[in-house]
Parts: C-alpha cells; structure tokens; sequence
C-alpha cells in the first residue's frame, strides 16, 4: 500500500488484502489457530466484556508517563488479547457523521471518504484506500513490522513501520483506550492505497506490544529495516497460540466520532461505551509478558 503522496519512501503502507490467520511454511514460530467458520456469538461477547472492561471510565483519563508493570506477574488475564480494526474507504453518503468524513484530494475534485468496518479476512482490491487502527489491553510498548509476501510463501525485507518519529513523535507507549492509527491523522493523506505488483500475494504483520522498550532500535523520520534474524529472534522468543474473533455484527459500520477522537489525539482515550475492535486476539500468554501476533493480508487477484 501506498500513500498518494509519497513513492518509494512510503512503499511499507501495506500492500493489502483481507486478513487471514495461517500457518506459514516460512512462519514457523508458533501455529495461529483460525476462527471456526461461525464463531459463536456468545465467546465474542464474553472476550468483548473482558477486553472493554481494561479501558477507563472516562475519555479524560491520565496516560502514565511508563506503562505500569503487571500487579500479579504469571496470571493470565486479559492483558492477551489485542484489537485490530482495518477501515474500508467508500464515499460519503449524506447520512454520515460529517466529522468521520475523510477529504481526500483528486486530481480533478476533492472527495469526501467515510471509513467502515470490515473483516480482516476480506480481500482488499487493487486501488482500495484503508486504514488500520490497533488497541491493546495492557499498558506497553507497540511495535508493527511490514513484510512482503510472495508466491510460494517467501518473504521479503522486515521494516519497522510504526513506530517512527513522523508519528506521534515516535511515542509508541500504549494504555487500555488508546487507539493507534496506521496512517496517523496528520498525515496527508490520512489513509493508504492498495498498490501490488504481480508476483505479490499478500503481506504479513507482525505487531508486538512489550512491557519495555526495546532499546536496540533507532528509530527515524523513515521505517526502519530490519534483519531476517531479528525478527526470527522475537517471534521465537515471544510467539505463542493465538485465536481470533470476529465482530461480525460490527461489519460496514462507520468511524464514530469518538473513535476518530481517540485515534487523533494524545489525550482522548477510548472508554467501555464505545465499540470493541472489529477482530480481537486472544494470546496465550502470562500477565505481563510480551504479546506477538502475526497478521497475513491476502492481495485480491
């Protein structure tokens, strides 16, 4: 994916379609067990109970200047699971929220583009615009690593997308609430477009949320490429069981302003009242420990 004003320097904005959680021959870190075909309503609910439950009572609440270390290390808790939302742009309709609307500059008018949930397991069309919001339920660090993926399952170069200093000043500490945004508002545009060459099939994700920073990144103004090796290093170190769940009811609904808020601002945060992530992970693994999951993307063709 790529954004309409940049070329080269923006290539990591996601060559994207649908996300599908697989096991990757290349990938051998740990197996991502796949939804069943009809998740039960029921297990959604309660994961969204639990998850929702770890944000605060009031959108005003403080961000603590380091993310607190787990009161009980080696219990589980809900400190596993992390949300994913990927935004389809259509364009507006007049029954939208007008502070939702995204106005996008063509070449012979300007648009205005509302976002609208979809399942990550939806394959995205060559020209499509998105955007990508994740939430985590435990105070930490995040971390998102773009990877090509090509036919026969090969992977290329690890790039480091977020977090960088053009985004949030390369602040990437994270609290139950907080909403990042791949591409930042601020950005122009604040949305990315699928671009794929022929012999791509897909990208993977990996975003990783640490109870520490991992101090031997150097971030910068660009993404940060990073070695094979390293990356094959944490999802060994770190990799464990992951399911996932859809909010299948959730699906073609817009941005409410509160997300957009939240998604925009250092201050706003998320609260119960406001909707759960349209995909939820659940990571087996203790309290306090690093969460890692990986995100495939299928390229429609």
């Amino acid at each position: 994916m790529t954004s309409q004003s940049t070329c080269a320097e923006q290539a990591w904005l996601l060559a994207a379609g649908g996300m599908l959680l697989m096991v990757f021959p290349t990938l051998g870190w740990a197996q991502q067990s796949q939804a069943p075909a009809a998740p039960e309503e029921g297990a959604r609910a309660l994961w969204d109970s639990t998850f929702l439950s770890r944000r605060p009572a009031t959108t005003k609440a403080s961000r603590p200047t380091a993310p607190a270390p787990s009161k009980t290390p080696g219990e589980k808790t809900a400190d596993s699971f992390l949300g994913v939302t990927v935004w389809r742009l259509r364009r507006s309709r007049p029954a939208d929220e007008p502070g939702v609307r995204l106005l996008a500059h063509g070449e012979q008018r300007d648009e205005e583009w509302t976002p609208e949930r979809m399942e990550i397991d939806t394959p995205l069309a060559d020209g499509q615009k998105v955007r990508i919001s994740i939430e985590t339920a435990q105070a930490g660090y995040l971390y998102v690593i773009e990877r090509e993926q090509y036919t026969g399952g090969t992977l290329g170069d690890p790039y480091l997308i977020f977090p960088t200093l053009r985004t949030r000043g390369g602040d990437n500490r994270v609290v139950p609430g907080a909403l990042v945004e791949i591409p930042a508002w601020d950005d122009d545009p604040p949305y990315l477009t699928l671009h794929s060459r022929p012999e791509q099939i897909g990208e993977v994700l990996t975003i990783l949320v640490t109870p520490h920073r991992l101090p031997e990144l150097q971030i910068g103004d660009k993404q940060l490429k990073l070695t094979s090796q390293q990356v094959a290093e944490w999802e060994k170190k770190w990799g464990a069981q992951v399911k996932r769940l859809e909010a299948r009811q959730q699906v073609g609904k817009p941005y409410t302003p509160s997300e957009k808020e939240a998604g925009a601002a250092k201050v706003q945060l998320l609260t119960p009242a406001d909707p759960a992530p349209q995909t939820l992970f659940r990571v087996d693994v203790k309290s306090g420990d690093p969460v890692l999951i990986q995100v495939p993307l299928r390229i429609r063709k």
